[in-house]
């Protein structure tokens, strides 16, 4: 098959998918998010005129940008407010660091039954001796984690998002099974699972 017949098969399978709303995230950068944030733009005004039909997308990422992870969320806030579309995330294998973060995103949150979610604290690159840049960096740094642990609290409804807090920037890797997740209330479903969610999440321990 010709190069010019692969590239044009290729383009007619990801103009399919996107009439059906779908989207694959990858590792999360700049440039990612910007491809996110257009094509979820565009696949929501299609949809403008059928919200009931929602946007699923598929997360099988090592996680990424801090600040791309968060521009990519706005954006699904952005459709749902404009166009009243649900957005679904599915993890297919992984999601790690900030694609675990931005999977708390969806509507409906799923995950297969050997998928896997990792929690930990964030890595930055600091450049520059002016000690303004730490002290800046260290304020950021906490808007940042309690916006993740509010996250979590949030969507969750497990525990505090004190708690969310401590446990996701404990300085370890949290590996979780999709079974935990389920527990710990960070997935809506778990097809194939035999384990209920928690009928009565504590929410008052910290």
């Amino acid at each position: 098959m010709r190069i010019e017949d692969l590239l044009a098969e290729y383009q007619a399978r990801k103009q399919e998918l996107d009439r059906q709303g779908v989207y694959f995230v990858g590792e999360i950068t700049d440039q990612e998010a910007e491809r996110f944030s257009k094509a979820v733009l565009l696949m929501a005004i299609e949809r403008a005129h059928r919200p009931s039909t929602p946007l699923n997308i598929y997360i099988n990422s090592g996680g990424g940008s801090v600040g791309a992870g968060l521009a990519m969320m706005q954006m699904m806030d952005e459709v749902r407010r404009l166009y009243g579309v649900k957005i679904n995330t599915i993890i297919t294998g992984y999601a790690y660091s900030m694609g675990a973060i931005v999977f708390q995103a969806g509507d409906r949150r799923t995950m297969g039954i050997y998928s896997t979610m990792m929690l930990h604290s964030s890595s930055w690159v600091l450049s520059g001796e002016d000690e303004k840049i730490f002290e800046d960096y260290a304020k950021l740094a906490e808007n940042y984690r309690r916006l993740v642990a509010a996250l979590f609290a949030r969507r969750s409804k497990f525990r505090t998002a004190r708690w969310w807090e401590r446990y996701i920037y404990s300085g370890h890797d949290r590996f979780l099974s999709a079974e935990q997740c389920l527990k710990y209330g960070l997935v809506d479903d778990v097809p194939g699972l035999n384990v209920a969610a928690p009928d009565s999440p504590t929410m008052g321990r910290t």
